[in-house]
């Protein structure tokens, strides 16, 4: 049975972390790549990630060729590019509780009439 290369193992040789942040985008990269030089999709495989077996795009030997372009394409220069932006978390100015309106505390401010 061949051995398929994914992703990740291409970047574990590579001396970066399995689940590096750029990973998804150079695999998307890679099959770009392989549909464009075959003109079908690539092999896949079963890999278990995030606690549970998940389908991934798997490369045979004669085949990573595509993954050493896709680095050269796009991953030698995510490294460059900016962090995503987080946005700021909006400011919590209203209700505290849990919700449940049966354990509902009144606050120190004047009292208003039910609708």
């Amino acid at each position: 049975m061949i051995r398929r290369t994914t992703v990740a193992e291409f970047l574990i040789r590579r001396g970066l972390p399995a689940d590096w942040r750029f990973g998804s985008p150079l695999g998307r990269v890679a099959a770009r790549i392989y549909r464009q030089t075959y003109g079908r999709e690539p092999g896949t495989a079963l890999r278990f990630i995030n606690g549970r077996f998940r389908r991934v795009m798997a490369y045979r030997p004669d085949e990573t060729h595509v993954l050493t372009a896709a680095w050269d394409r796009y991953g030698c220069t995510a490294g460059s590019r900016p962090a995503p932006v987080s946005r700021p978390r909006p400011a919590d100015t209203a209700w505290r509780g849990s919700g449940d309106s049966m354990r509902w505390l009144p606050t120190g401010g004047p009292l208003r009439s039910h609708p």
